[in-house]
């Protein structure tokens, strides 16, 4: 008797939970946020450096650091190709060379060297770029490098004055 009256409150339990299902809701929170790209060079703004026109070897000039917490491209450009002579208007330009070493550069190229004459605006030079954002998160986007400049030799140096150029270093993201 005991297990006909077990299995009768058994099968009245399991029918009453086979008819009613169990009352559920649920809340669910769609998150989104976002972090601005932020690109840094120091020393940031303009540097006013006397370059020795009669030393034909390295000069040297200065290391750079930057970071992007994005991909980016550093690039190198000298406003007027070279130094320009003052006195004549830019009749005469001579020509230099800038190296680069150090810049962690993903396409392989490690140390380069540019003409002042290739890098005049309009155009500039690629000197390092980062387009893995595992690096990026790894390293925090910060990298240095150094840029020196070399003069080819006498015969470029032949007129007395002065002599000016802008050499530009940008970092840009590109997302």
């Amino acid at each position: 008797m005991k297990k006909v009256i077990f299995a009768s409150v058994a099968a009245i339990a399991m029918s009453a939970a086979a008819s009613y299902s169990q009352d559920s809701e649920s809340l669910t929170y769609n998150l989104n946020g976002s972090i601005a790209s932020n690109c840094e060079i120091a020393p940031e703004g303009t540097i006013n450096v006397n370059v020795d026109m009669l030393n034909f070897g390295n000069q040297g000039l200065a290391a750079v650091a930057y970071s992007c917490n994005s991909p980016y491209e550093l690039t190198i450009q000298s406003a007027n190709g070279g130094m320009e002579h003052q006195e004549s208007g830019g009749a005469i330009v001579i020509l230099y060379d800038v190296e680069t070493f150090g810049f962690f550069n993903t396409t392989g190229n490690g140390p380069q060297s540019f003409s002042s004459a290739a890098i005049a605006a309009p155009a500039s030079a690629v000197v390092a770029t980062e387009d893995s954002w595992a690096n990026i998160l790894l390293n925090g986007g910060l990298q240095l490098g150094n840029i020196d400049l070399v003069f080819p030799g006498l015969a470029n140096t032949n007129v007395a004055g002065t002599y000016e150029d802008q050499l530009t270093v940008t970092v840009t993201a590109i997302l």
